[in-house]
């Protein structure tokens, strides 16, 4: 399959790179376009001619969007040139137009946030697909632990007081050794052990940390996580995550990671499993080797690209 590849770079997280090296694995053609670069290099209609003609010239069988990185009405062009998709990574409180728009444009509209296939349906009237995220062979793998990452827990993300994020960190720092890494975290009475994350630094704390705690800005949405669950365990964390409705769907409680409910039941099985040394490295163990055999991105992008509204278009 011909696959045009709309996406910006992603330094933190990688995960535009990671969705490219997945086409290619995955034996892909692949055009891989940045439309913002190309925008600050010669404006914004000279870039969009120029890429309009890249584009033809390679004639896709499909045309994806990473988010909002090509804009709606742009991608409504292209539709008489190929298939439209857009992999829209978020779980938001309303649907506003510019997300409206994106879904209208794309002739599927992946989400990663199942308990609202609903609310597309009855807001935009069209039907979404859900999928959920990936984990990367190069840049999500276990390393040696090095001291001078270790903690109890570790914490990687934004400080946000939605989704219990502030109050399971707090109610941690009463019992165990705490590190915090992302931003924010000075407005909460946090020092950061580090403001930005990298891959490298990712693998070094995931192996490092006793507890990785997983705590999304939403738990009352069915199967909805950020992928900082499947970098977590591609890297070889024991991973406590936040329950969402329905997560025993995907992942199994003391088997691939351990579930929280609340913040003061956090602190009870992070607490018992700080005990159990032998149990955090075997969960760990089978957790990194599920992320990778069953939810890396080439498995993410083979289910996208394998939906019904992607099927390849007739002789014109």
């Amino acid at each position: 399959m011909r696959v045009a590849f709309f996406a910006k770079r992603h330094k933190r997280s990688g995960i535009t790179l990671h969705m490219e090296r997945a086409l290619r694995a995955l034996g892909h053609d692949v055009l891989a376009i940045n439309k913002r670069k190309a925008e600050r290099l010669v404006g914004d209609r000279l870039a969009w001619w120029w890429l309009r003609r890249r584009v033809e010239a390679f004639r896709p069988d499909v045309v994806l969007v990473f988010t909002f990185d090509l804009e709606p009405d742009r991608l409504q062009e292209l539709r008489a040139l190929a298939r439209t998709a857009t992999f829209f990574d978020d779980c938001p409180q309303r649907l506003d137009d510019r997300i409206a728009r994106a879904a209208r444009a794309s002739d599927v509209f992946f989400i990663t946030s199942r308990g609202q296939l609903g609310l597309y349906e009855q807001e935009l009237k069209l039907t979404p697909a859900y999928v959920t995220g990936g984990t990367d062979p190069i840049d999500h793998f276990r390393v040696p632990a090095d001291p001078a990452w270790a903690s109890d827990v570790a914490f990687i993300g934004t400080a946000d007081e939605r989704g219990e994020r502030v109050a399971v960190l707090r109610a941690l720092r009463e019992k165990f050794d705490v590190k915090v890494y992302g931003d924010r975290w000075r407005e909460f009475g946090f020092e950061p052990a580090r403001d930005d994350v990298y891959p490298p630094q990712y693998r070094a704390i995931c192996n490092s940390a006793r507890v990785v705690i997983g705590a999304d800005l939403r738990s009352d949405v069915d199967l909805y996580f950020s992928n900082r669950t499947w970098l977590s365990l591609g890297c070889g964390a024991f991973l406590c995550t936040r329950y969402v409705p329905h997560l025993e769907e995907v992942l199994q409680d003391g088997v691939h990671c351990a579930f929280w409910r609340s913040p003061e039941h956090a602190v009870e099985v992070v607490g018992r499993y700080l005990q159990d040394p032998e149990a955090r490295a075997r969960i760990a163990a089978e957790g990194h080797r599920y992320a990778h055999e069953q939810y890396s991105y080439a498995r993410m992008l083979e289910r996208m690209l394998s939906h019904l509204g992607l099927a390849r278009r007739g002789p014109a």
